[in-house]
């Protein structure tokens, strides 16, 4: 089976889809033929290309039609049996070629909140989350889309054990530390506040804890004012922002250097392989939310992202049942929620039977698919 993968680079090309697409494809990749073609403004730096074929194809909005025979050709000479787009422009590109060589249209949301402006109308939609999917089964426009829940999956973490020796040379080690790995900006700076906070609380009850942050800088303005936080509340050599490229690279793979992990994502994902105490951003209080059996099934509803919400919450609570998981010695359980449900491995198969599985061609509304290309064209303009 010959399965092309489609994705643009509008920015940096570093977002989570991007990992996302690059552990799928290198995961089919190493039993099918698999090519991706990413569009855009620059080839994305994640794709590494182990097990599967890459063409950049330059994208600036304006050459639509010159990029569309350019792809053409490319489809010509690969015949795939499924094509799939894993963000909304690369899907205007996508469902052209799907529809011309009548197969179904395969397009990812790759987690994140419920659209609240445009999103296309796919033959088959791969959701990550439950969230997502009760959103669009609650949306008339998307009756006759096949909605696909696959939650996303990694590969176990390997570790680079030189980085990590590297990272304690230059820091220290500590007896208790709380890791937060995140680009530092507007997107993220309320996880990171809520690590700040849920830091200085533990060290007020006599524990002997630092926070690490890694991360890149996205926002100067984010930065010092998470400076200014560390300092008001006297934690100056309790919090750890680290932001060069020897630590922020792969950073997963230094992910060791917490002994619990405040974590989102395809990040929680990942460190779910190294059975590490799990906390996540809470939304509406100041501290992360402790991860455990009783509120698993709430907080991957979500993705495990900040916009999680559980039955009863109680701040202090939370804050005593980390308090006891910190102190107790009893085995961690997120290893078996990473071979239960986000495994690469484990979910090569279901991309298969969706592809073997195409259901005839229902979706072929002219208006959307227009608006589909203005979007991707609008996108790249005005970027």
């Amino acid at each position: 089976m010959t399965i092309v993968y489609f994705i643009t680079t509008v920015g940096h090309g570093k977002g989570g889809h991007f990992h996302s697409l690059n552990t799928i494809a290198n995961a089919i990749g190493e039993t099918e033929n698999v090519h991706v073609i990413n569009l855009g403004v620059k080839p994305s730096e994640v794709l590494d290309k182990t097990n599967y074929e890459v063409s950049f194809i330059n994208f600036n909005g304006y050459n639509f039609i010159s990029v569309f025979f350019r792809i053409k050709k490319l489809i010509k000479e690969i015949k795939p049996n499924a094509i799939h787009a894993f963000d909304v422009e690369s899907f205007a590109f996508s469902r052209l070629f799907s529809k011309r060589i009548n197969q179904a249209s395969f397009l990812n949301k790759c987690g994140g909140p419920n659209p609240k402006k445009y999103f296309p109308v796919s033959d088959n939609l791969v959701l990550f989350s439950k969230e997502n999917k009760a959103y669009f089964e609650s949306k008339e426009r998307y009756n006759l889309t096949k909605l696909i829940l696959i939650p996303n999956r990694v590969r176990p973490v390997k570790l680079d054990s030189s980085r990590i020796e590297a990272f304690y040379a230059k820091h220290g080690k500590a007896d208790l530390s709380l890791l937060r790995i995140a680009r530092i900006g507007k997107h993220y700076h309320k996880s990171i506040s809520q690590a700040i906070n849920l830091v200085s609380w533990l060290k007020a009850k006599g524990c002997n804890v630092r926070l690490i942050v890694i991360g890149t800088i996205q926002s100067e303005t984010n930065y010092n004012a998470i400076v200014e936080e560390v300092k008001s509340k006297g934690l100056e050599k309790d919090v750890i922002i680290e932001t060069s490229d020897e630590f922020t690279y792969n950073a997963s793979e230094v992910l060791d250097v917490g002994d619990v992990i405040v974590g989102t994502g395809r990040n929680f994902m990942e460190a779910s392989s190294l059975n590490k105490m799990l906390l996540v951003p809470y939304k509406d209080t100041d501290y992360p939310l402790l991860v455990a059996d009783n509120n698993f099934e709430a907080i991957f509803a979500t993705n495990f992202s900040p916009r999680t919400q559980v039955t009863d919450f109680n701040e202090q609570a939370n804050l005593d049942s980390i308090y006891k998981a910190l102190k107790s010695k009893e085995e961690r359980t997120s290893k078996l929620w990473f071979e239960a449900y986000f495994n690469v491995k484990n979910g090569v198969d279901l991309y298969k039977k969706v592809y073997l599985n195409q259901d005839v061609l229902k979706n072929s509304n002219l208006i959307d698919t227009f608006a589909n290309i203005l979007y991707a064209i609008k996108t790249f303009v005005l970027k």
